[in-house]
């Protein structure tokens, strides 16, 4: 319903905005060097190796192996731990399929633990709650690039010796304690598809753990070391990125501070509108954290505003702002993969033993996921943003929340 049709006044704002990402000579340069070459894979090329060399300085950590997207980081990370089938890793339901795949195709079993309703992160205390001699690994994701408390998550893994996964693919370059998220646990898993920078699609698998990293290496190739034979030690994917890609990852890693800088000044200026309207909240951030703003997520209080969260995103769309509700349609633990169990041809999840079977996602309802669903708006951010497109952010959240309200006290 159009706010500005039924108020017969014009939309706060008309027209496009900027670009989502920051694209021009410095890629094209990197991509002439690759093509001159006559290397456009990994094997033989050198911006790859470059690429990774990079990440890994930016992120503090020995180790980054880059790979096709974001789900393929996660499968790698998952794929080096090495679960058996069975084996149990706790995560969040609120969370792109990218996330879950890697574990499937392990044969290990995704645990859903609830949320914090308000930030959108695992609640620590359930994840403790379920865990079991069977689980393998926690799997945090940081939504929206807010960070969880990974303090506290690196003493719940020593406790249980349980592996740490992070899933960063719209966290890069958030920070907890200072020290940016991926670098926590085991593994940070980045990806580069529609996220804070672009290769058009793309991935990578940070980490300290010298032990395990020759296995991260090599399970994106294939299992195959290459050196000094050519042989493949175990079952694993074919994940290299190409030189084009890393070509154009090497510019884009230059220009990502200043993007995420850039997102972070556009929040700080959202979050005092939203503070400041009864009827709506913040996504809260961590003390000890520093929030990268893949997207601003918002929540609205129906009782006090007088609409749902999915009214007040339609109300800002017909504003001409960018607006989503719900984030999700429901959470992971509804997909028809997962509710019905569709696996491997007309077979079930009885693969990964009987655990699996006597879950049964479809009537699983955790509260607060649900919660967040249903209270959540969620904005895009892009670093092309103007103090004009700010301005008209605000304008239309103060519009619509003060027709909504009007509405309720007449």
């Amino acid at each position: 319903m159009a706010i500005a049709i039924e108020r017969n006044a014009p939309p706060v704002r008309s027209g496009s905005f900027g670009p989502q990402w920051d694209m021009g000579d410095e890629e094209i340069n990197e991509l002439i060097e690759v093509i001159r070459a006559g290397k456009l894979g990994r094997l033989g090329g050198s911006k790859v190796d470059q690429f990774e060399r990079d990440f890994a300085e930016m992120n503090g950590v020995n180790y980054a192996q880059a790979v096709t997207s974001g789900t393929a980081a996660v499968h790698t990370a998952v794929g080096v731990i090495d679960p058996n089938p069975g084996d149990e890793i706790i995560t969040t339901s609120i969370t792109d399929m990218g996330t879950i795949i890697g574990i499937l195709y392990q044969n290990a079993i995704p645990i859903f633990a609830d949320i914090d309703p308000a930030t959108g992160n695992l609640d620590i205390q359930d994840v403790e709650a379920k865990i079991t001699e069977r689980t393998k690994a926690i799997l945090v994701v940081h939504l929206f690039g807010n960070p969880c408390p990974m303090e506290a998550y690196v003493a719940l893994a020593r406790k249980y010796d349980l592996f740490l996964i992070e899933d960063c693919a719209q966290a890069q370059l958030a920070e907890y304690g200072g020290r940016p998220v991926g670098a926590w646990g085991d593994f940070g898993c980045f990806s580069f598809g529609g996220k804070h920078m672009t290769t058009g699609d793309g991935g990578m698998v940070i980490s300290n753990r010298a032990d395990l990293s020759e296995r991260l290496k090599w399970f994106a190739d294939k299992g195959n070391p290459r050196h000094p034979i050519y042989e493949h030690y175990y079952l694993a994917p074919n994940y290299r990125m190409t030189d084009l890609q890393g070509a154009v990852g090497i510019a884009q890693l230059r220009k990502v501070t200043a993007a995420v800088r850039h997102k972070q000044w556009v929040a700080s200026h959202l979050n005092e509108v939203i503070d400041g309207e009864e009827g709506l909240s913040l996504q809260p951030v961590l003390p000890e954290a520093r929030h990268s703003y893949w997207a601003y997520g918002f929540h609205v209080d129906a009782a006090l505003m007088g609409a749902s969260a999915t009214q007040f995103a339609a109300a800002l769309q017909a504003e001409g702002v960018p607006a989503n509700a719900p984030y999700m349609i429901y959470p992971v633990y509804k997909y028809p993969v997962m509710a019905q169990q569709r696996a491997y041809g007309t077979s079930d999840f009885s693969w990964a033993g009987e655990a699996a079977t006597a879950i049964d996602y479809g009537s699983l309802s955790l509260q607060d996921s649900e919660k967040f669903l249903e209270t959540t708006v969620v904005m895009p951010m892009n670093p092309s943003y103007t103090e004009q497109d700010v301005a008209d952010f605000s304008a239309a959240i103060k519009k619509v929340s003060d027709y909504y309200r009007s509405k309720l006290s007449a």
